[in-house]
């Protein structure tokens, strides 16, 4: 039997971070005629990764243990899975991650034990308070959602951009372990790494590549099933519908239904280009923010930002952690922030008479860290600066905006565009950090922007014509 390891530093494969989830990932046993990798198998089981990168998506059907099941999609284009848990006795779950993350619900319908459904989820996901975590190394097996973490490991970890070093492959411990069928066709089941082999060191044990995985690979390359052993024992099977290519959405977290990005056309560029303009003449509205961060909490925002005056003035709550809720003002220089009165347990907006005292004021030019501003600075800062009285130009945005998708957002039907920012000129249509959702008068209707946990926030703005006078510090 392979000793093991936790499946960390993953590298080049697109599931960076994720895999730190999968530890003790053992062959469910091998059959005595075990035997080297010939030259064309280990070809085979290189390109497997690539394979299904390639493909795009496929079904997945999970067993993990004796109770739980999983049945839903990955898309290893959007590096993106969805699934449904279910165990007996018990609610079932919708789960959604990428890379890093994982959202998770309760299914609307299943308290007091009940399932909602078996199969496949919703292709809509519902709407609700979806929680986001980050995967870490190690499973709580007692929970069915942070169990389901090795299987997200698994399918994110079988896909990759380039294929694996097939003599590093025939040089290690990856194994022919028999022949098989599944669905009609004959397949080859191999003894594989769960991350691929570094290039630079040709000598790798399975121990070295996150540890053993069986793989059930059909003649032409295609990816059947996997089986490995999750910590505690946990025994894990995942099969693939391959050729089931549903569109599913994603919840907000992970950036909304799917995006087609393309060029503006010339009424789009001439939209975006009066976008500050129609924002300034709305004069501004009500917010409401929602900001996910990795350490599984929620940063809730509601209040009004005034685009005349270039100001925001927000109460913030956190639900999944412990921080203290707070008050927020900021003008276009400054942010300052205090903690809420004890009294305030009642509040859904921030007070228009602001609360004296406490109260701590810091430049924008002094917040942030090595790695840059924090989220809720980007996005705050960049919701306030789109009002103002300067014109785009539309032929520099005709080569530089994208159309993404169209959507609504609170009844309001709206184009979501990207424009990306000088230090993003280089970035892959649909992947710059920050996205507009601007509705058919011009005016801003939602800013949406991929946070430093690879999940997305949205400050949505709801246009008002009499936005009231938000304090000055007093």
């Amino acid at each position: 039997m392979i000793t093991l390891l936790s499946l960390v530093g993953l590298v080049g494969s697109g599931a960076a971070g994720l895999l730190g989830g999968l530890g003790s990932c053992a062959p469910a046993g091998s059959a005595p005629a075990a035997r080297p990798l010939s030259a064309a198998e280990a070809e085979r089981l290189a390109g497997m990764r690539v394979r299904n990168h390639t493909d795009g998506a496929a079904g997945v059907t999970a067993t993990i243990g004796t109770q739980l099941r999983a049945e839903g999609w990955v898309d290893w284009q959007r590096q993106l899975a969805y699934l449904r848990i279910t165990r007996p006795g018990a609610a079932s779950a919708l789960i959604q991650a990428v890379p890093g993350l994982v959202a998770t619900i309760t299914e609307p319908g299943s308290a007091g034990g009940g399932q909602a459904g078996n199969g496949p989820p919703p292709t809509d996901p519902p709407a609700g308070e979806w929680r986001v975590r980050a995967v870490v190394p190690g499973n709580d097996t007692s929970d069915a959602t942070s169990s389901m973490d090795g299987v997200l490991n698994l399918l994110f970890g079988a896909s990759a951009t380039r294929p694996d070093a097939a003599e590093t492959l025939r040089a290690g411990d990856s194994r022919w372990l028999s022949s098989d069928e599944q669905d009609g066709d004959v397949v080859d089941v191999f003894l594989g790494p769960a991350v691929p082999p570094t290039q630079d060191a040709p000598q790798q044990r399975l121990t070295d590549m996150g540890g053993a995985v069986r793989y059930w690979l059909a003649r032409d390359g295609g990816l059947r099933k996997m089986a490995a052993t999750l910590p505690g024992d946990l025994k894990v099977e995942i099969g693939l519908r391959r050729g089931e290519r549903t569109g599913f959405g994603a919840v907000p977290a992970f950036g909304g239904a799917p995006i087609t990005p393309r060029a503006v056309t010339a009424d789009e560029a001439k939209l975006l280009a009066g976008l500050r303009v129609a924002d300034l003449r709305a004069g501004g509205g009500r917010i409401s923010m929602a900001l996910p961060a990795r350490d599984g909490t929620l940063r809730r925002g509601e209040g009004w930002l005034d685009w005349e005056r270039m100001r925001a003035y927000l109460l913030l709550r956190t639900t999944g952690g412990e921080a203290p809720a707070e008050l927020l003002l900021a003008t276009s220089s400054t942010v300052s922030t205090r903690p809420v009165p004890d009294d305030a347990a009642g509040w859904q907006l921030p007070p228009l008479q602001a609360p004296r005292g406490k109260w701590t004021s810091t430049p924008w030019a002094e917040r942030g860290d090595k790695l840059g501003g924090f989220d809720l600075d980007l996005l705050l800062t960049e919701a306030m600066a789109l009002g103002g009285d300067g014109r785009g130009k539309p032929s520099v945005l005709r080569e530089t905006a994208r159309h993404l998708r169209d959507d609504t957002v609170n009844g309001v039907a709206v184009g979501v565009f990207e424009i990306p920012k000088a230090e993003e000129s280089g970035a892959a249509p649909g992947h710059a950090r920050m996205r507009y959702w601007v509705g058919a008068d011009g005016v801003l209707r939602r800013v949406e922007l991929l946070t430093r946990a690879s999940g997305y926030a949205q400050l949505d703005l709801t246009p008002d014509g009499d936005v009231p006078d938000l304090p000055r510090l007093p």
